[in-house]
C-alpha cells in the first residue's frame, strides 16, 4: 500500500507536465526546458508555467525519492519468511489487491522518467530513442509480474468461502495496474521510431488494454450492484476508494488514443476515433466524480477533517 504514495507523486509531477506538452508549441517531440520559448513569453505566460514546472520538479524529485525508499522497504520485507504468501493469499475484504500497486507505481516511474525528467535533464530527452530499448525490457518485466500477480490473485478472490459482498472499490487496484501499465506501453508505441519495438509495445499493451477494460466493467457492475443490494455504502474509511475509477478511466482513453493512432494507418478498416475515445473517457470520470461526490458528501462535511490517515484517501489524489 505505500507504494500508492509513490504513485500519487508521479501522477501529480505529470500533471503539469501534460500542460505544457499540449499548452505550448514547441515542434515534434516531448517538451523540454529548452524549447519553451521564454524569449517571447507574456508576463502573465510566466507567472502561469513557472510554478507548475517548480510543482513539476518538486513532485519528479518526490516520486523517484519515494520509490527509492519504497523499494529498500519491499525487499527487506520480500526477505521475511512468509510475509508475500501471508499478504497475497488472504482475500477478504480484498486487500491483497494492493500487492498491484507495486506495479502501478513502477510503471509510472517509467512515465515520469521520459516526460518530467526528460524535462529537466537534456541527457534523457537527447537519449530517448536509445533508451526506448531498455524501456521496453522494464515494460516487459511489469507486464509478466502483472499477469502472474493478477492469476495469483484470482485464485484467492475466487475461491470457495470467499465472501465477495464484502469487497469494496479498492478492489480495483489491479485494475488501475492494468491501466498505467497500458500507458506505459502506448507512451513506447507513441515515442519510439524503432518499427520492432512499436509492434512488441503495440500487441503488449492491447492485450493489457482489452483485458483491463473488461475487469473493470464486470467489477464496476459488480461493486454497484453488491452495494445497491445493500442499501447502504461501505465504511467511512473505505469511501475514497470510489475515486480510483477517475485516473482508470482517463488512463485506458489516453492509451487507448495512441494505440488507435499507431494501428490505423495500417489498417483498412476504420477504428473508433482516437480523440472520442479520450474525450469518451474525460466524459465519464466528470460524471462519476460528481456523482460520487453526491454520494459520499457527508464524508467530507463531516469525517474526512477529523479522520485518522487511511491508504483508500490516495484516491482522491
Amino acid at each position: 500500500m505505500l507504494f500508492q504514495a509513490s504513485l500519487a507523486a508521479g501522477g501529480v509531477a505529470l500533471m503539469p507536465f501534460n500542460y505544457l506538452q499540449y499548452g505550448i508549441d514547441h515542434g515534434k517531440g516531448l517538451i523540454t526546458w529548452a524549447k519553451i520559448p521564454w524569449d517571447t513569453m507574456t508576463g502573465a505566460q510566466y507567472a502561469l508555467y513557472l510554478p507548475l514546472i517548480a510543482l513539476m520538479l518538486a513532485f519528479t524529485v518526490l516520486h523517484f525519492g519515494l520509490t527509492g525508499y519504497f523499494l529498500w522497504r519491499l525487499a527487506k520485507w520480500l526477505g521475511t519468511p512468509g510475509a508475500f504468501g501471508g499478504f497475497i493469499n488472504v482475500p477478504q475484504k480484498n486487500q491483497n489487491a494492493g500487492i498491484l500497486a507495486i506495479v502501478a507505481s513502477l510503471a509510472m516511474t517509467a512515465n515520469v522518467f521520459w516526460g518530467p525528467l526528460g524535462f529537466f535533464v537534456p541527457w534523457v530527452s537527447s537519449n530517448l530513442q536509445a533508451l526506448m530499448l531498455p524501456s521496453l525490457i522494464f515494460f516487459g518485466i511489469l507486464w509478466v509480474a502483472l499477469l502472474l500477480l493478477e492469476v495469483k490473485a484470482l485464485r484467492t478472490w475466487f475461491g470457495k468461502d470467499v465472501d465477495r459482498t464484502q469487497f469494496n472499490f479498492i478492489w480495483l487496484l489491479d485494475v488501475s495496474a492494468f491501466a498505467l501499465v497500458s500507458l506505459a506501453g502506448s507512451g513506447i508505441v507513441a515515442i519510439s521510431t524503432n518499427t520492432s519495438i512499436q509492434e512488441t509495445a503495440a500487441v503488449a499493451t492491447i492485450i493489457t488494454l482489452v483485458f483491463g477494460f473488461l475487469w473493470l466493467l464486470y467489477k464496476l457492475v459488480y461493486l454497484i450492484s453488491t452495494h445497491a443490494k445493500a442499501a447502504k455504502l461501505p465504511d467511512n474509511p473505505l469511501l475514497p476508494a470510489f475515486f480510483l475509477v477517475i485516473p482508470i478511466a482517463c488512463l485506458f482513453g489516453l492509451a487507448a488514443y495512441r494505440v488507435v493512432n499507431y494501428l490505423q494507418p495500417q489498417l483498412t478498416v476504420d477504428l473508433p476515433d482516437s480523440t472520442a475515445l479520450v474525450v469518451g473517457s474525460y466524459a465519464l470520470t466528470i460524471v462519476w466524480g460528481l456523482t460520487t461526490l453526491y454520494l459520499i458528501r457527508d464524508y467530507f462535511l463531516t469525517y474526512f477533517r477529523r479522520s485518522d490517515f487511511a491508504p483508500p484517501q490516495w484516491g482522491l489524489v
